[in-house]
């Protein structure tokens, strides 16, 4: 699972996916580059010593520690999902690891690799589940010469102690009598041993003897003496009174505090519910309860304050909860989570500091800390929302790490800047464990490992202190600004992306020979004789994200931007937000020249883009298409900006993105031009609220029309754009092969996507704002509108296919993204159908090809014209093939036969397939052709083998036909002669003795087609039991439907079948010896009354008749053919036929 360390290389792999709320790190367009932005896309791979696995512009994840010892990943492999297993990182350099009753101790950080080992332990028997916080590994001190001890405690309170873990053995067990309270957690508290706090407050000190194998467990109580507690006592009567302890209080955490070596004192700390404690433990004296805080007053005060600017008492619906509890230099630092739910759902995090050196309680907190980071609360998930935990990585750390299973916050305390977020990106991932180890912040991914988080220092600095680039003239200008020793400083930066903004800039001054040069030195040997994708996925991403931090850049002429971001640079020198947006589409174009002019254009291939991929080329377009939309959003009228405005406050607030003082909303959103696209769910969200807020039904027509026109035109405008530009976009056929899925930002899915948004609106207007419209202009609106958002809808559908369709490999895509167009193409234009809209619909369906559509509304206008004018527009994608099925699927046959282009060879191929030739026939009588009427009935005759009487209704009717043709008698005779003998075959089988057919399963008046040989074993088989003579002719008759040239061994075995049983009728008689006289056999036998009948009929004997020699060989007669009575019998009755014969001639 976790592979050996290699080099300390740069990885794109990680646990997370980092992202930041709020402002970015603000700079130019040209500010020299060093260090990746917040965002970046990271895998699932091992972790490696030293290696940086991810990084944002403040932050950096790293793995942490020597590799996991085989014991550790063989119980992460085999662990099974109902084991919880937990993680301990101890700030010793140990860590432990517990699954069920196994207990892994190792050397997470040792300072040499010699000696690394991992002891696997057995934890005390409970039926609860065994934690890490549970557990505690006493290292030796530097210097010490004592072993490593470990105490663990079930959550009954049953104390294991081993006073060495090389030697499982040797442990030695005690109880806590904990009288039915739960252990919560074990904290190292040495030189005084381990605290034990329970999950109601308790709290006991367990102390083992070093060297020892016994521990002892003491109960620890507040003093109890005269002046103990005295200042605890004035505080009550100044403050009100409190609690003398928080035993029998939920616990939320046990921390304990910095050894006082002089003193030999140490304090520890116990945050309940509610309730702050400070506790003091001396080697010469008692423990003490130094004081109790309301740390929930104190904190719920701060909040109230800080997020609603009340007070709290009157909040008294304000809910606050104690999470957590860290140590810093002067005190302590406590997470809380807080909500008032008649304000609004949002649950807030914030982190307080509080001093803690006085002897007094703290009567008010030193500084709270919002996280820019809200969950929206529901009491069902409350365990999850409130299960945050509280790191922090020194005593004088300025920042604390929030974390829960799935996200971990960096939050500076001491300033304005927001939070850093990362997120597991593995669904399957969660942080199990977590700690502090030689000053880092540690944790334990089930996925990945042991990790750790650090800042980076000095990052965002050396950003801020670089000189930005002169702004970009205007689009009215003809060239654009900058400055050579920029570009020079550019130019010398480690960062490519740096180093290929000098090259664009350098390029607007027309220093091609030092653009060339600098370009080969960023792109070896890629720029004048590579092959398209040859310059590698390295020269596409810089290229992309050079693009996006053009769309995205700051209008530092803008005073009030310059005096935010501190640079003078930038791609725009308006101060008006429309033409801003303008030149830096303008920009656009000038760095797509720059690309075709130095010869990148046509090397680019695939970028990364949100979860895939994309062609590169299409990615630059998608960029300038987000600019047009954003223009087209910002000119709207005053009403609809004002819906804008307010969706865009709520958009910056849900990013968590502070706008400064000196700028409005807007400035901030129409600058970060790569996010227009949260616009569309921003609009959604603002109209349901609305809709949902009782508002009039001519007010929900009103506000359906503003939101469906101010998508439709944002979307809209980037579609022209996209179109109009598809030619300086367009890639080579050969190029086409190899791209990925065109997926723009107008067709993402998923509950935030645009393709999502626009759907929901146009199932909205369909469903509730069409129906509540009475005013006919409204909904006339409203119909062109649908019409508008259902084409850009199956626009974007159609590019998506186009994309997919020159590559064979995706074959299996390309036909469910088409069946689900299809759906979606349905469903957008049914409603126009159902409005009677019949021009829209039929607009949308003659663009997309919806032929359902078309045809039915043809049906319901009973437009003739317009469907022949189909026909003939459709030919060539197959539009009468779907409108013949279309007849046949709802059942109009009428209509199939009738239509007026009968004549149509589109009609007749259709009918001649194998599906529709039952028709065919029908369409031949109408157009007179009698010949062929009579061959297709022949050929659906001889194919039908279920319906005895439809093979005979259809053979007559092909008979019939043949005769009404034209044909001369000589082709007519020889087919009705054919005819004739089919439907005597027929004939014999409805002749058939209804015992016999019954017997065989068969209904007589139902019959299936039966073969000649199926109907003479029925006529001479022992099913026929009442067979004579005249059934046995039938047997014989039907060897004439029998292929004697192809099938001679099966006609002469039928032929000796019939006869053979014709005699085994009356075997008996065959082997009685008392008949001797041949002449009566004969007369009497059924064997011999056949061949009278046979020779009374004129029928030939030779060629019927089998000799006797090939009778008595034959072994359908079995022992009967060696009976030597039967042998006479039957020779003597062939002499006397052999007799008759002559004498007849």
């Amino acid at each position: 699972m976790f592979s050996p360390r290699g080099p300390a290389t740069r990885s794109q792999n990680s646990p997370f996916t980092p992202s930041r709320k709020g402002t970015p790190g603000k700079r130019g367009f040209s500010t020299p580059r060093r260090a990746r932005d917040n965002r970046s896309q990271v895998g699932t791979r091992s972790l490696q010593v030293s290696q940086i696995l991810d990084d944002t512009s403040r932050h950096r994840v790293e793995s942490f520690g020597v590799p996991l010892p085989v014991l550790i990943t063989e119980a992460l492999t085999l662990a099974d999902r109902s084991t919880e297993v937990t993680v301990k990182i101890d700030p010793s350099g140990w860590a432990w690891l517990v699954g069920g009753r196994k207990l892994f101790v190792w050397r997470c950080n040792p300072t040499t690799t010699r000696g690394i080992q991992c002891k696997e332990l057995t934890l005390p028997p409970s039926d609860l589940a065994h934690s890490a916080g549970r557990v505690c590994v006493l290292a030796p001190v530097s210097g010490e010469n004592q072993p490593t001890a470990c105490v663990a405690v079930s959550p009954e309170g049953v104390i294991r102690y081993w006073p060495n873990i090389a030697y499982e053995a040797s442990t030695s067990e005690i109880s806590a009598e904990l009288k039915g309270e739960e252990c919560a957690c074990v904290v190292n508290f040495q030189p005084h041993g381990c605290l034990l706090a329970t999950t109601t407050s308790s709290l006991l000190l367990l102390k083992p003897s070093h060297g020892q194998n016994s521990i002892t467990c003491i109960a620890l109580k507040t003093a109890q003496g005269m002046f103990s507690g005295i200042s605890r006592r004035m505080s009550s009567f100044i403050f009100g009174a409190t609690p003398a302890q928080t035993a029998g209080a939920p616990l939320q955490a046990l921390v304990a505090g910095v050894e006082d070596e002089e003193d030999e004192t140490r304090p520890f700390y116990v945050l309940s519910d509610t309730h702050l404690q400070k506790w003091m433990m001396s080697t010469f004296s008692p423990e003490k309860l130094i004081y109790q805080a309301d740390a929930l007053r104190l904190v719920k005060d701060a909040l109230a304050r800080r997020v609603w600017d009340q007070e709290s008492v009157n909040l008294p619906q304000l809910l606050v909860w104690l999470l957590d509890l860290q140590l810093t230099r002067d005190g302590v630092m406590i997470l809380a989570a807080g909500t008032n739910l008649e304000a609004s759902p949002d649950l807030y995090y914030v982190v307080a500091l509080l001093s803690t050196d006085e002897e007094e309680a703290p009567k008010q907190l030193d500084k709270l800390t919002l996280l820019d980071y809200r969950e929206r609360y529901d009491v069902s998930r409350e365990e999850e929302l409130l299960s945050y935990h509280l790191l922090v990585p020194t005593l004088t750390s300025q920042e604390a790490l929030i974390y829960c299973r799935r996200l971990i916050f960096m939050l500076p305390v001491n300033d304005s800047q927001p939070a850093d977020r990362m997120d597991l990106q593995n669904s399957a991932d969660q942080l199990i464990g977590a700690g502090i180890c030689d000053g880092k912040a540690v944790f334990f991914s089930s996925a990945h490992g042991m990790f750790c988080v650090a800042q980076n220092r000095g990052v965002e600095d050396s950003i801020m202190d670089e000189v930005g680039q002169d702004s970009l003239l205007r689009s009215e200008m003809s060239t654009m600004g900058f400055n050579m020793s920029q570009v020079a400083e550019l130019s010398q930066c480690d960062d490519k992306l740096s180093r290929l903004k000098a090259c664009f800039i350098s390029s607007l001054s027309g220093n091609q020979a030092d653009v060339k040069q600098m370009l080969e030195d960023l792109f070896p040997g890629a720029v004048m004789d590579a092959l398209p994708g040859d310059g590698g996925r390295e020269m596409d991403r810089l290229v992309t994200e050079l693009s996006c931090e053009l769309i995205d850049d700051y209008p530092t002429a803008d005073p009030r931007w310059a005096e935010s971001s501190r640079y003078d640079g930038g791609s725009s020198s308006s101060l008006i937000i429309v033409q801003q947006l303008r030149d830096k589409v303008r920009a656009h174009d000038y760095f797509r020249s720059f690309l075709k002019k130095f010869h990148l254009w046509e090397k680019l291939n695939i970028a990364p883009v949100r979860d895939g991929e994309m062609c590169t080329r299409l990615l630059l377009c998608e960029h300038v298409e987000k600019l047009e939309a954003a223009i087209s959003l910002r000119e709207q009228d005053a009403e609809p900006t004002k819906i804008v405005d307010v969706c865009i406050r709520r958009l910056l607030k849900e990013r968590g993105t502070p706008v400064p003082h000196n700028l409005n909303p807007e400035d901030a959103f129409f600058r970060e031009v790569s996010k227009v696209q949260d616009i569309g769910p921003a609009l959604l969200d603002y109209e349901m609220e609305q809709l949902s807020s009782g508002i009039t039904s001519r007010q929900c027509s009103h506000l359906i029309v503003t939101i469906s026109g101010l998508l439709q035109t944002m979307v809209s405008a980037a579609l022209v754009y996209r179109q109009t530009k598809a030619d300086d976009y367009q890639l080579q056929d050969d190029q086409m092969e190899r791209m990925p899925e065109y997926i723009p930002w107008t067709s993402t899915s998923g509950a935030r996507g645009m393709r999502t948004v626009l759907s929901r609106q146009i199932t909205l207007t369909a469903e509730r704002g069409i129906p509540e419209t009475q005013d006919v202009e409204t909904r006339g609106t409203m119909f062109q509108q649908l019409m508008g958002l259902a084409d850009i809808q199956l626009d974007c559908y159609s590019s998506q296919l186009e994309s997919l369709r020159p590559q064979p490999h995706q074959s299996e895509r390309y036909a469910q993204l088409k069946k689900k167009y299809e759906d979606e193409r349905r469903k957008m234009i049914e409603p126009l159908l159902e409005y009677e809209q019949f021009d829209r619909a039929a607009s949308l369906a003659e663009k997309y090809f919806d032929f359902d559509i078309l045809i039915r509304i043809c049906d319901v206008t009973d437009s003739q014209d317009r469907l022949q004018r189909y026909v003939a527009q459709f030919a060539d994608q197959g539009f009468s093939q779907y409108l013949f099925n279309w007849y046949l699927k709802e059942g109009k046959r009428g209509r199939l036969l009738s239509q007026p282009f009968a004549q149509n060879p589109d009609l007749r191929r259709f009918l001649a397939s194998d599906n529709t030739r039952y028709l065919s026939w029908l369409h031949q009588i109408g157009a007179g052709d009698f010949s062929g009427v009579h061959q297709t009935l022949v050929e659906l005759a001889r194919a039908e083998q279920i319906f005895l009487a439809k093979r005979k209704t259809l053979l007559s009717l092909s008979k019939l036909a043949a005769l009404a043709s034209d044909d001369s008698p000589e082709l007519v005779e020889p087919n009705v002669e054919a005819i004739n003998e089919e439907l005597s075959q027929i004939d014999l089988q409805e002749t058939l003795p209804k015992e016999a057919i019954q017997k065989v399963g068969l209904d007589p008046d139902n019959m299936r087609v039966l073969s000649a040989s199926e109907l003479i074993r029925l006529y001479a088989g022992d099913e026929n039991l009442m067979a004579t003579e005249v059934d046995y002719k039938k047997a014989l008759d039907l060897l004439l439907y029998i292929d004697q040239a192809e099938c001679p061994d099966e006609y002469e075995e039928l032929k000796l079948f019939i006869w053979c049983q014709a005699i085994l009728r009356d075997s008996d008689r065959w082997m009685d010896p008392s008949e001797k006289d041949p002449i009566k056999i004969r007369n009497e036998t059924l064997f011999f009354r056949t061949v009278d009948l046979i020779y009374n009929e004129g029928d030939d004997l030779g060629v019927v008749l089998p000799s006797t020699e090939t009778l008595l060989d034959c072994h359908f007669l079995g022992d009967l053919r060696n009976n030597k009575h039967f042998q006479f019998l039957l020779k003597a009755g062939y002499e006397i036929i052999s007799n008759v014969l002559l004498s007849g001639q």
